[in-house]
């Protein structure tokens, strides 16, 4: 009885160990939460604010592409773009090089450039846009979570209730033979 519980508890662990999933596991736990913070490897959101919080003091968009690719690590290719701007390349052209997860950026920046407009509210929209989307993210994650746990646990806890519960009930009603 006690081997078939162990199988159990075997098949369980092998079938929440999904090895495809391995490396997808490694990557989320960089993104972990860390005490009140997160730890995000892409911080568009605070971007965005911040280059809100720049254009509406006034700075140019060539500097403030500069100070953010001072200021933040990851944004260190901005320093290029805001120096193709400055030597007046075409913004699709400077913009090339940039990572994909900056594109929100890219594009409320490319309608102040193109237009003179203020983006400032575009730049805060887009930010409480980007951070819908990253805790509807984490939802479903959390959702996926609870359905991927259903199978592990009932692998284990039928086979136990059977093997502690039912067999037992069974071998005593056997009327005994003497």
């Amino acid at each position: 009885m006690i081997i078939l519980i162990l199988l159990c508890g075997a098949l369980a662990i092998a079938l929440a160990m999904d090895p495809a999933n391995w490396k997808n596991q490694a990557a989320r736990a960089r993104h972990r939460v860390i005490g009140r913070g997160r730890a995000q490897e892409n911080p568009i959101e605070l971007i965005l604010d911040l280059s809100a919080s720049l254009l509406d003091s006034g700075m140019p968009i060539t500097q403030i592409l500069d100070l953010l690719g001072n200021s933040i690590e990851q944004c260190a290719v901005l320093r290029s773009v805001a120096r193709c701007l400055e030597m007046n390349m075409a913004w699709d052209k400077a913009w090339e090089a940039v990572p994909g997860w900056l594109m929100p950026l890219r594009k409320a920046l490319h309608f102040a450039h193109a237009t003179g407009a203020p983006a400032a509210s575009l730049l805060r929209n887009t930010a409480i846009l980007q951070r819908r989307e990253h805790t509807q993210k984490v939802a479903r994650l959390g959702a996926q979570f609870g359905t991927r746990l259903v199978l592990p646990l009932g692998a284990c806890a039928l086979p136990a209730f059977i093997a502690l519960g039912v067999v037992p009930l069974i071998i005593a009603l056997f009327p005994s033979f003497q």
